[in-house]
């Protein structure tokens, strides 16, 4: 485990990065976790720091015994349809994804939410998740990351790689949805990126959001609004900028977005 001052000294180092004052390729060898417990200590002092009003949730776990789940803030959110500024992804990084939006306010509290509870307060909905590491990038004066090792305890660290999120289309009736038989299909202007058939780690996306939520209660709970992130069917794509990306579950819906030029 990382001492208290070593979580500091990896949270000021991060929130210097995402200043800009600073350019790492990750974080030092000594300060960076060895497990998601020192991870979500990390994320949770950064969070503390940035003055933002929190959008959503990233839910992430390891699938390791005593590796427990990992949530971080999303700060930024766009509508289908929009166009994502240059700098929160600089290589222009996307996934599609099955989000969830809580339609009812569930608040911190002592006990679990069980799962009928949370399945009642979400609605389920089609969106991008745009990865946009702080890590690996340039500082504001130009400076290119030279130190650190770039692990991907690092990124994890680093609010597990989130940049924004999208939301697209709403989905009706979703628990009687079939995730795992629902193909995708991803695609730029005309080109097509992907093509799959469910392929989401946990079949359901909606399971790792009674984990992500259960989590959270411990901490803050979750409010009317906030958009809930688990895992993608594909992972992520490089794209270009200027490019229409699309992505559409069949009979589900859609969600677009373009990237700006730098």
């Amino acid at each position: 485990m990382l001492s208290d001052t070593e979580v500091a000294e990896a949270a000021a180092l991060l929130l210097d990065v995402r200043a800009g004052r600073l350019a790492l390729a990750g974080l030092p060898e000594e300060l960076t976790p060895a497990n998601t417990a020192d991870v979500q200590r990390i994320i949770n002092l950064v969070s503390e720091h940035i003055d933002a009003p929190v959008r959503g949730w990233k839910t992430y776990t390891v699938y390791k015994p005593m590796h427990p789940p990992i949530y971080a803030p999303i700060y930024e959110l766009y509508p289908s349809g929009s166009r994502i500024p240059a700098d929160i992804s600089p290589h222009r990084l996307i996934e599609p994804e099955i989000m969830f939006r809580v339609d009812r306010a569930l608040p911190a509290r002592a006990e679990n939410y069980d799962v009928l509870e949370i399945m009642q307060a979400v609605t389920a909905i089609v969106g991008f998740e745009v990865i946009g590491p702080r890590l690996g990038r340039p500082s504001a004066s130009g400076d290119s990351p030279q130190d650190g090792q770039g692990s991907l305890y690092s990124s994890f660290a680093d609010h597990i790689a989130n940049g924004c999120i999208v939301v697209g289309d709403d989905i009706p009736d979703w628990r009687m949805v079939a995730f795992e038989d629902i193909p995708l299909r991803l695609t730029e202007n005309d080109r097509e990126l992907a093509s799959v058939v469910g392929c989401h780690p946990f079949d359901n996306p909606f399971l790792p959001v009674v984990v992500g939520i259960n989590r959270l209660r411990r901490h803050r709970g979750v409010n009317r609004g906030d958009i809930i992130v688990t895992n993608s069917s594909t992972s992520f794509f490089p794209v270009s900028a200027g490019s229409l990306i699309r992505a559409s579950y069949e009979g589900l819906g859609e969600v677009s977005a373009v990237f700006e030029e730098s």
